[in-house]
């Protein structure tokens, strides 16, 4: 059996577009194990600033394999937000990006730790 795979967050995309040395490096060495989800996508996508970076950006994105949000995620998202929202301040998009992981036994790799340490039952890269 292969690595394990390791779902991307947004934060992590963002830093690769920015050419951070380091996270490129990293994401260089994992590539072949990395997905990303359908929120990641919509969020990078929508963070555009004009048509020449969408178009860049929709071009990597379709290099990734997609975790599509399924009702099973979209369950654990819900229990996540219930347990987690009000007492951590975890949003909507976080909770489906780690639903995402926890359900398809991921790893999360984000940059934003703080958005998603709290939620005990995810995998941190």
């Amino acid at each position: 059996m292969g690595k394990k795979k390791i779902l991307i967050d947004t934060s992590v995309l963002i830093d690769i577009q920015r050419g951070t040395k380091r996270t490129v490096e990293t994401f260089d060495t994992l590539k072949e194990n990395a997905v990303i989800s359908r929120i990641t996508a919509c969020e990078f996508m929508y963070g555009s600033r004009n048509t020449e970076e969408k178009d860049i950006n929709k071009d990597f994105l379709e290099q990734l394999p997609i975790v599509e949000i399924t009702p099973h995620v979209s369950k654990l998202a819900y229990r996540l937000l219930d347990k987690y929202a009000l007492k951590f301040n975890v949003g909507m998009a976080d909770a489906l990006i780690a639903a995402s992981a926890i359900y398809n036994d991921l790893k999360l790799w984000t940059l934003n730790r703080k958005h998603f340490e709290k939620i005990k039952e995810a995998d941190l890269f």
